[in-house]
């Protein structure tokens, strides 16, 4: 399907490598493996592409190769762990001052309950909020329905949104209804 092959691949990998990457490293919570991941859905894409059959885009064709060596990973490392807290953002924390510190911790929060989610629903949470994919594109790339993304977008949404509601520390107020306050607002 493709004329030039090495010129077609080396187009496409320079317009995805870093949307890849950041799929992969938000499946994996790991540079190294991330990077991993991404090298070999080049690798396979490569080594596949004349049977790509262009029934879809090629983006959608490697996100779920993608997706597939995540699921993988995943799989062979066993339940996803959070991201170790560097030095570096620590420092930067505690420079910011108890907004920020408020902030990153709710930010902790929300990593660690997306982090607890099946590796399916955390696919749809990142390509979602995260890579701003329509649910026709990740309907697409997971073999699914629209309808069945929405519904499965909108419960995880309502379980990250339940849970978070409960471990919200208990700071001092930020505005006249407080952290909690404006939490419930929006």
């Amino acid at each position: 399907m493709m004329n030039n092959k090495t010129a077609d691949f080396d187009e496409y990998y320079r317009e995805f490598a870093k949307k890849l990457y950041a799929l992969a490293f938000k499946m994996v919570n790991n540079q190294h493996d991330a990077m991993d991941i991404v090298q070999e859905s080049f690798v396979k894409a490569y080594q596949n592409w004349d049977k790509f059959r262009g029934d879809a885009a090629v983006s959608t064709w490697l996100y779920k190769i993608t997706l597939n060596l995540s699921y993988d990973f995943l799989n062979r490392r066993g339940r996803v762990s959070i991201l170790p807290v560097t030095k570096d953002f620590e420092d930067r924390r505690i420079r910011g001052g108890e907004k920020e510190i408020m902030k990153s911790d709710m930010i902790d929060i929300i990593k660690k309950e997306v982090d607890s989610l099946t590796p399916k629903q955390k696919s749809i949470f990142i390509m979602k909020s995260y890579d701003e994919l329509t649910y026709k594109e990740i309907a697409k790339i997971m073999n699914s329905r629209v309808g069945t993304i929405k519904a499965s977008y909108f419960q995880i949404v309502q379980k990250i949104k339940k849970s978070v509601g409960t471990k919200i520390p208990p700071y001092p107020p930020l505005s006249k209804g407080g952290l909690r306050g404006d939490l419930e607002k929006g």
